[in-house]
């Protein structure tokens, strides 16, 4: 497991898996919450995938995730290549 180096969210544990499948994403948890996917070369729109939800997460937490991706999507790609070995 490595932790996203492009930015961080309070609150929110944000990795990478390494043994994790195409298409690049990372995912993000809220501690006994939830926890998404985000597959970052997506359109915002399409970019959360809900892996599993007690409490769903907020729209401004999903909206924080897609804003960051979308603006560090080339350093987020470059960290997925590195630790996939592309």
């Amino acid at each position: 497991m490595a932790t996203v180096e492009a930015f961080a969210i309070a609150g929110l544990k944000i990795w990478f898996w390494s043994n994790d499948h195409e298409p690049p994403h990372f995912h993000a948890k809220r501690d006994g919450e939830w926890e998404v996917r985000v597959h970052f070369l997506l359109d915002p729109s399409e970019m959360i995938e809900v892996c599993w939800s007690r409490r769903p997460p907020t729209s401004r937490t999903l909206k924080d995730l897609t804003a960051l991706a979308e603006q560090h999507r080339e350093r987020l790609l470059q960290q997925w290549e590195s630790i996939h070995g592309i």
